[in-house]
């Protein structure tokens, strides 16, 4: 009773500071890790190798796409050659997105394998410290079989942070993409909305303030007697 009495004070500040250790510290004492770890070279070498065959994959998914009015013009135009060509093209594109998946796969777990290798090292560098064995027979019973904890620890931990990092690289990529194949897309999108004519002198002082050229209704007249809405054709530069 009275090592135990001993040895929980002593454990107390741990937990506490355990408990009160944020995002941000973990992260920053995670980057430290990563930064002081042996295999971090070829992580980074991974993450930049994955990175180029994630954009590569939204590349080929674009072309995917493009590739569709083609093949179905050349369907509706009953042109076989061309659509025996589309038909090659589509081997193409398809065999390359199929070899870039493989390929990510492959990296993806080696992500993996290259940061449980990492995270074993560290946590065996602070097994084996002096006095740590007395310290975990003093801990109570988050102390029993802490090989096996920290086999699954270690396991959830590198297979959930690099699953994690490529899904959310493969969702930037995405939303980069798509914001440019929009962006391209509507360069000549014309577009048009109904203004009262009161909201319309609104948006003309505004403008007017901002360093815009002036502008002027010209039905205000018509607008005032029949209590209609102005017409505004606009179209993005």
């Amino acid at each position: 009773m009275t090592d135990q009495d001993t040895a929980t004070p002593g454990a107390a500040p741990e937990e506490a500071n355990s408990i009160q250790s944020g995002l941000w510290p973990q992260m920053a004492m995670m980057s430290r890790a990563l930064l002081a770890s042996p295999v971090r070279n070829a992580l980074l070498a991974l993450a930049a190798v994955l990175t180029g065959v994630v954009i590569l994959t939204a590349y080929g998914q674009v072309l995917l796409n493009a590739w569709n009015k083609p093949f179905y013009d050349a369907l509706a135009r009953r042109n076989f050659g061309e659509f025996f060509h589309q038909l090659g093209v589509f081997g193409m594109i398809a065999g390359g997105l199929l070899v870039l998946n493989v390929g990510q796969r492959w990296l993806v777990e080696m992500s993996k394998l290259k940061l449980r290798e990492g995270l074993a090292k560290d946590l065996i560098e602070n097994w084996l410290q002096p006095m740590r064995a007395f310290r975990l027979a003093s801990a109570g019973a988050i102390a029993v079989n802490p090989d096996q904890r920290m086999h699954e620890d270690a396991r959830h931990l590198t297979e959930l942070s690099a699953e994690l990092g490529v899904q959310l690289l493969q969702a930037g990529v995405l939303v980069g993409s798509f914001v440019s194949v929009l962006w391209r897309v509507s360069s000549s999108f014309t577009f048009h909305f109904h203004l009262g004519c009161g909201h319309l002198r609104r948006l003309s002082f505004a403008v007017e303030l901002l360093g815009g050229p002036k502008s002027h209704c010209t039905q205000c007249g018509a607008l005032r007697s029949r209590g209609g809405s102005a017409l505004l054709t606009g179209s993005r530069e």
